[in-house]
């Protein structure tokens, strides 16, 4: 049965007050409040943002991940009235929105994988992928910030971030940031000055906990070690310390239409169907305390498919953990997960020399795929299997949205399309519910 977004505007309205934020349980402390409270309830927000199209290359992959883990293990042991900001995103690689710095607005990736936000600054120099100068035709990016922090800039310290094979550098600063109708006053914030960086975006939206955040004591880069970062409060937590929402938000892509939203605070107004799993955050996986987690890490009960040249269903009972990630666009699975998936495919996938990954021609039929978590089935479209706007050039073949990988394992958007996903800090806990 579909779940109506009408009904749930009158849920809305009738506990308002019981959902209304309270500064005296999150200001000055948001970290604190990880794992303290009650799941905050999924009613309906007009704090939503409007999702772009984006294609992210073959670089930008989960080897981020697998660095930021080993580095911190070692450390540790557009916008319409009424405050909404769609997704525009046509072919669901990846999520984009706008998100204004003083008076200027960018379109910048929303990343569930990383924790800070930055852009790039006018007369930034690209880099190589082996960090050498090189001219910025090389970067194709969005449009340029101009300016500097009208908050001010910070001294002593530096901005340095790794994605897969891109990186970034340059200077922490404090600026107001508006997103989704709710602007967050002097947050922190980075401009970056040399970046090896080929998204046809202006920067980036860290969503992430913020145990991932990379500032760095001083200015120069090379002294940046594993052991010597800086927690700082992210623009998300800053936007829950002064008030603004609750500790949630919440994603819901769409194929037509608006293109779908990522909203704060509650739920944004799509249909869904089917029950909803709620499931914690893997926090212990990490050797992290409760307080700290870096990853929306999960566990997943199984993987169901169907195999594409017969109706008869099979089930990899085998559970694993993955990360759930906007910043990633496939399926990073277990190789025993997802090689009987790749044979599934009509035909079955081949592995690509040039790009070292999987493909299959683009008229393909994939499989039917579903997704066990909390023992809800949630399928996944073969639309989000098979990328139609990823082709390699030597092979002429399409990307295919599940990939075997090592530790750890990632949900991408292929899986994050299907779904209206919820992000809820304040109970380190997951929901998902299948879109309709």
């Amino acid at each position: 049965m579909v779940r109506s977004w009408i009904t749930a505007l009158v849920l809305a309205a009738a506990v308002t007050d019981a959902v209304a934020v309270k500064p005296d349980l999150i200001v000055g402390n948001p970290r604190g409040l990880l794992g303290k409270r009650a799941p905050s309830p999924d009613v309906l927000t007009d704090k939503l943002a409007p999702l772009k199209t984006v294609t992210l290359p073959l670089s930008w992959k989960s080897s981020r991940h697998q660095k930021k883990i080993l580095n911190r293990r070692q450390s540790t042991g557009n916008s319409t009235s009424g405050g909404i900001t769609a997704i525009s995103n046509p072919q669901q690689l990846a999520y984009v929105a706008e998100v204004t710095w003083g008076n200027q607005t960018f379109d910048m990736l929303l990343d569930t994988g990383s924790s800070d936000t930055w852009l790039l600054q006018e007369g930034f120099q690209c880099l190589s992928s082996n960090g050498s100068a090189v001219d910025q035709s090389n970067c194709p990016v969005g449009p340029l910030h101009s300016g500097n922090f009208t908050g001010g800039q910070m001294g002593n310290v530096n901005f340095h971030a790794a994605y897969g094979s891109a990186g970034v550098s340059g200077a922490f600063g404090f600026e107001d940031i508006t997103i989704a109708g709710l602007t967050v006053p002097n947050a922190q914030v980075a401009l970056v000055d040399q970046a090896y960086f080929t998204t046809n975006v202006s920067g980036l939206f860290g969503l992430a906990f913020s145990g991932l955040t990379s500032e760095y004591p001083g200015t120069d880069t090379s002294k940046d070690t594993s052991t010597n970062y800086i927690n700082y409060e992210t623009v998300f937590y800053k936007m829950v310390d002064e008030g603004l929402t609750l500790p949630t938000f919440s994603f819901a892509p769409q194929r037509n239409g608006s293109n779908g939203y990522l909203a704060f605070g509650g739920v944004p107004p799509v249909n869904t169907t089917g029950p909803t799993a709620a499931v914690p955050i893997i926090t212990g996986r990490s050797q992290i305390s409760v307080n700290q987690p870096f990853f929306y890490n999960i566990s997943v009960d199984s993987i169901v498919f169907e195999g594409s040249k017969n109706s008869t269903m099979s089930a990899i009972n085998t559970p694993f953990a993955a990360i759930v990630d906007s910043g990633t666009s496939n399926l990073d699975l277990p190789a025993a997960v997802a090689n009987p998936l790749l044979l599934a495919y009509n035909p079955p996938a081949t592995f690509g020399q040039a790009w070292g990954v999987y493909e299959v021609p683009c008229n393909a039929t994939a499989p039917g795929v579903a997704i066990t978590i909390g023992g809800v089935n949630f399928e996944i479209s073969p639309a989000d299997l098979i990328f139609q706007t990823l082709v390699d050039p030597i092979t002429g073949l399409c990307v295919t949205g599940v990939q075997p990988s090592t530790e750890p394992y990632i949900l991408g958007d292929s899986f994050m399309n299907n779904v209206l996903t919820t992000f809820d800090l304040g109970a380190l806990q997951m929901r998902f519910t299948a879109l309709a």
